[in-house]
């Protein structure tokens, strides 16, 4: 039969000791599951040393069902290659940014600076216009309220 390495994969089962066939040499098997053109998501019993042992289930996939499973195990193999590509392009992103770091760093720090120096100026933009509003008002106040004495004197 095929290697079993190159087309499984772990699969777990809730086969128990007894269920589990021994290779010819004698040891246990594990179940796993093939991904081949022929066989794809077949359960089989796998030795460590020999590799493939025995078809867990005895019917091979049909029909759509093997094309499905087909066409699933190849967007799986796909996305995998993308997840790679792209944690190789975070990778080298990475690098490069920790290379140029002292310029991205003092770039940053400027940029960083420019805009706590703004916001403080509106800061005290803000306070100088609370101070001549608390002013005026204070004035206004003691405006109307000489007004009111002088009236109610009269």
């Amino acid at each position: 039969m095929e290697n079993s390495s190159s087309s499984a994969t772990s699969f777990n089962a809730s086969y128990n000791q007894l269920d589990v066939p021994l290779c010819h040499c004698r040891k246990p098997t594990r179940m796993a599951q093939s991904w081949t053109d022929d066989n794809p998501g077949r359960v089989f019993f796998k030795c460590d040393t020999h590799g493939f042992s025995v078809w867990a289930d005895k019917e091979k996939p049909f029909g759509w069902q093997k094309l499905r499973l087909i066409e699933a195990r190849e967007q799986i193999r796909r996305q995998k290659e993308e997840i790679r590509a792209l944690k190789t392009s975070l990778r080298e992103t990475h690098v490069s940014l920790s290379s140029n770091s002292p310029n991205v760093d003092a770039e940053m720090f400027a940029e960083e600076k420019k805009k706590l120096e703004f916001e403080a100026m509106a800061a005290k933009e803000r306070e100088k216009l609370l101070r001549q509003f608390v002013v005026i008002s204070w004035g206004g106040f003691i405006v109307v309220t000489t007004m009111i004495l002088t009236m109610v004197k009269k």
